[in-house]
C-alpha cells in the first residue's frame, strides 16, 4: 500500500445504503479508488482481475455470506486489508476474524454497524500508520539452501536468549535460545525470514545440531553464572524422526560438560501430532536422558487431553496469542484459565509467553502461573547482553540477601 497513490477501496454489502455511506466518508478525507458490490460472487469476480488494498466485507449477506466470501478470498491469496462489517453480536466479529486468521487472510478490525465518521477515521489512520512502519522494513526475501548452508557453516547465524522469568519475583529463572541471521547484506534477520526454508530442506537437522551446539558451548563458557538457570532450546518436530537424537545430544551434552538437567527441549504443539508414536519413543528417551521438554504454543494446535498425557512434557508454553490483551479478553480468560487448570492437574509448569502489558501480567499473577517471557520483562538479548544483566540481577539479589542478614 502506498499512501502516494489513489487506495483501491472494495466495499461488499448488501445494503446499497452502507455501501453509499462508505464512499462518502472515505473519499470527503482520502484518494481512494472506490468499487461497491451488493453481492459476494460479482466482488469476487472483480477482486481476482483487479488488486485491492482494502476490503470491506459484511458477514451477513443473503446470496453469499462474508464467512464464504473470506474462503474464496482466502483460495485467491488476497493479501489486502479486511475490515469486517456486521450488525450481530460482536461475539460473531471475533469468531469471523479468528477464521480468516486460520486462513491467512489480513483481517485488520471489525466494525459494527452503523459506520460512523469517526470508526473510519481512526481505521485509516491505523491502516497508514502499518503501512508506512512495513514500507520501511526489510519485506521478506527469498534465499536459497546453499546460502542458508554457508551462513551456518560460516558462523553467520548466532544466538540470542529471551530472558523467562517467574512471574512471582520477575526474576530470571532461565531463558530461550533464540536464531538469528547476522546477513552481510540485510543485516540481522529473524527466523521469520529463513526458518521455513530450513523446516522444509534436508537442513533441519544439521541447523538444529549447530543450535545445540551453541547453546552448549555458551553454556559450558559461563557455567559458574549460569548454573542455576534452566534453558529453552526449540526442536523442529522434523528432528524427531532421527531415532538416534536422544544419543546425540546427550553425548554433546556430556562433552560440554552441561547437566542435562539445566536444558529444556521444546517441540511445537500444532506439528507433533502428526506421527506421535515415532514422536513419543524420542521424546521418551530424551526424558531417560535427563532432559526435560516443553510442548510449545499450546493452544493453536489440536492436541487431546489424552494425548497430551501420554508425552512426557514438564512444561507447557502458553501461546502469545491468548495472553495480549487476555486482561480485557473474556474468551481468552477462559482459555487461561483451562489450561492453568489442565497443566496443574498434569503436573506442569506453565509458561505465559508474549507478556506485553502490565494489566496482563496482573491477571496472569491470579492464576500462579509459574513462569512468563515478554517484552514487558525483556527483549531478546545478545548473549553479552543476557550475562550483563544476569549479573546485575545476581548483583541485586546478593545485597537484598545481606540487607536481610543484617535486619
Amino acid at each position: 500500500m502506498n499512501a502516494n497513490k489513489p487506495l483501491n477501496v472494495i466495499a461488499i454489502d448488501d445494503n446499497g445504503l452502507i455501501l453509499t455511506q462508505l464512499r462518502l466518508l472515505l473519499s470527503q478525507s482520502y484518494d481512494i479508488h472506490f468499487s461497491g458490490f451488493n453481492n459476494g460472487p460479482d466482488a469476487l469476480i472483480h477482486i481476482k482481475d483487479n488488486a485491492a488494498d482494502l476490503i470491506f466485507l459484511d458477514l451477513n449477506m443473503p446470496q453469499m455470506d462474508g464467512i464464504e466470501v473470506l474462503r474464496h478470498l482466502s483460495d485467491l491469496n488476497i493479501s489486502a486489508s479486511i475490515v469486517l462489517l456486521s450488525g450481530e453480536d460482536n461475539t460473531i466479529i471475533k469468531m469471523a476474524k479468528n477464521l480468516a486468521h486460520l486462513r491467512n487472510l489480513n483481517v485488520i478490525t471489525g466494525i459494527d454497524k452503523p459506520v460512523t465518521a469517526s470508526q473510519i477515521k481512526q481505521l485509516m489512520e491505523s491502516l497508514f500508520s502499518l503501512s508506512h512502519r512495513q514500507a520501511s522494513s526489510l519485506q521478506p526475501h527469498s534465499f536459497h539452501v546453499d546460502e542458508l548452508q554457508h551462513a551456518i557453516k560460516d558462523k553467520q547465524m548466532c544466538l540470542y536468549l529471551q530472558p523467562k522469568v517467574s512471574l512471582s519475583t520477575e526474576e530470571f529463572v532461565g531463558a530461550e535460545f533464540l536464531i538469528r541471521w547476522n546477513h552481510p547484506d540485510f543485516g540481522t534477520l529473524s527466523p521469520y525470514y529463513f526458518i521455513d526454508l530450513i523446516e522444509h530442506s534436508d537442513l533441519v537437522h544439521d541447523f538444529s545440531i549447530f543450535v545445540v551446539n551453541e547453546a552448549f558451548e555458551f553454556i559450558e563458557q559461563h557455567f559458574e553464572l549460569l548454573q542455576d538457570l534452566a534453558f529453552n532450546i526449540n526442536l523442529s518436530v522434523k528432528n524427531l524422526e532421527d531415532l538416534q537424537l536422544p544419543e546425540r545430544l546427550a553425548d554433546l551434552a556430556n562433552s560440554y560438560n552441561v547437566p542435562p538437567s539445566m536444558i529444556v527441549f521444546e517441540v511445537t504443539e500444532s506439528l507433533l501430532i502428526e506421527n506421535l508414536t515415532q514422536s513419543l519413543d524420542v521424546l521418551l528417551r530424551l526424558r531417560l536422558k535427563g532432559f526435560s521438554l516443553a510442548i510449545d504454543d499450546f493452544g493453536t494446535g489440536y492436541s487431546s487431553i489424552k494425548q497430551l498425557s501420554q508425552i512426557p512434557f514438564c512444561e507447557l508454553k502458553l501461546d502469545r496469542c491468548f495472553i495480549h490483551d487476555c486482561a480485557i479478553d473474556s474468551d481468552k480468560q477462559a482459555i487461561i484459565e483451562a489450561t492453568v487448570a489442565l497443566a496443574q492437574k498434569l503436573n506442569l509448569k506453565v509458561v505465559a509467553e508474549g507478556i506485553e502489558q502490565q494489566q496482563d501480567l496482573a491477571f496472569l499473577n491470579n492464576y500462579k502461573i509459574d513462569y512468563g517471557q515478554g517484552y514487558l520483562f525483556a527483549l531478546p538479548l545478545e548473549k553479552v547482553q543476557f550475562l550483563k544483566t544476569l549479573e546485575q540481577q545476581s548483583d541485586y539479589d546478593q545485597r537484598k540477601s545481606r540487607g536481610r542478614l543484617r535486619g
